[in-house]
């Protein structure tokens, strides 16, 4: 053994340990709804969308634009402006403690007085974004919230529903979830779209889970392999269960959501690109149907 073997050896054994990699900051998002972008540039394309009061994390910048995760575990690139983050790791997060209220409209408008006429509205928030709550009133039709901005607005009682930030989210029956989906009828189709103003096949079945207190992945493929799943036959199908297309079971390209004899709920580019009912026997559909999962 040479010298050189052993003092590189004993160099080795002396160097001091890798610095541990930085845990990613969390930030809140701003806007009621922005795209996330395969890349730091708005003229590449979309892969997602973030929406209002969600906490995402940031993992990398770039310029003007941030990589962040969301809570989906979904990661894109989105303008730094969109979101803010935390200074701190113990920093208070949006509407996770204290008197929250959730959207149940598809869409809520927060308005800057407690009047549907005198202004346009401050925000939008989408179905299932839970907001602080800071005061009733005035009267029994309005609620004062603080959005993640930190700025105060108005919103109707009747877009809403108190909850628990600390408790567990309740799960909706499989009669919920096509209930929820068919709110959808109608919804322009739109790539990587996660809201009523435009919605995809897999963000419609993630949206419509979510707001029954279930999260699913963002993507077919995903939702298809994903283990909190389980497969149905055919005889078994019952109201929300997920159908899966594609050309093979290698390649989930769709999705949709089972609503009861024979009919599944989906946002389609096929013939007509909004979110409505096919039958599952359709020449089109069955051609490609390559099998269903129930979530757990």
């Amino acid at each position: 053994m040479s010298a050189a073997f052993l003092l590189a050896a004993s160099l080795a054994l002396h160097e001091p340990p890798p610095p541990p990699a930085a845990a990613a900051r969390e930030a809140v998002v701003m806007e009621a709804i922005e795209n996330m972008y395969s890349g730091p540039d708005e003229s590449v394309d979309v892969v997602s969308q973030i929406t209002l009061g969600q906490v995402v994390e940031v993992l990398e910048r770039s310029g003007t634009f941030a990589r962040v995760r969301t809570p989906d575990r979904y990661e894109g690139w989105v303008p730094r402006s969109a979101i803010g983050e935390y200074a701190e790791p113990a920093a208070p997060r949006y509407a996770r403690a204290g008197r929250v209220a959730e959207v149940t409209s598809l869409m809520a408008n927060v308005y800057r007085e407690p009047d549907v006429t005198t202004a346009r509205p401050k925000a939008l928030a989408p179905l299932a974004t839970r907001l602080e709550v800071t005061a009733d009133g005035p009267g029994e039709r309005w609620l004062v919230v603080r959005l993640p901005s930190g700025e105060t607005g108005y919103v109707q009682a009747g877009d809403v529903k108190a909850v628990d930030p600390l408790a567990p989210q309740r799960r909706g029956s499989p009669e919920d979830l096509v209930a929820t989906a068919r709110r959808f009828l109608g919804v322009p189709y739109l790539w990587g779209g996660m809201t009523v103003h435009g919605i995809d096949c897999s963000g419609l079945v993630s949206r419509v889970y979510h707001a029954n207190g279930v999260d699913l992945p963002r993507d077919a493929d995903q939702q298809f392999q994903d283990p909190g799943t389980a497969p149905v036959e055919a005889p078994d199908l019952r109201p929300g269960d997920l159908l899966f297309f594609g050309s093979d079971a290698r390649n989930i390209t769709h999705v949709g959501l089972y609503a009861g004899d024979g009919r599944f709920i989906n946002a389609t580019t096929h013939e007509t690109p909004v979110v409505r009912e096919d039958r599952l026997d359709d020449p089109h559909w069955s051609a490609i149907y390559q099998g269903a999962r129930r979530p757990r």
